[in-house]
């Protein structure tokens, strides 16, 4: 019974692990149709609006994309988010 065991484990760890190397080398690489170098340049970055620092520094922080803040004078700093 033991030999049973072990014998069947041995088989299905072999093919577990035959079955992720043959996964792992067949996955395709992404496809680069339709991609052009004027695709990154397709956004820009918009003024969002002026808070005071520490808003600014959380609103850009929580932001989902890329945004910065920069100082507008008065101990006000505009907040831009990047726009696609």
């Amino acid at each position: 019974m033991r030999t049973r065991l072990l014998i069947t484990g041995m088989a299905l760890g072999a093919t577990v692990l035959l079955g992720g190397v043959a996964t792992a080398q067949t996955t395709p690489e992404p496809s680069q149709v339709g991609t052009t170098s004027t695709d990154a340049a397709a956004g820009s970055w918009v003024r969002e609006g002026v808070y005071r620092e520490s808003t600014c520094y959380s609103r850009a922080a929580s932001y989902a994309g890329p945004a910065y803040c920069t100082p507008v004078g008065g101990g006000k700093f505009a907040l831009y988010i990047w726009v696609d």
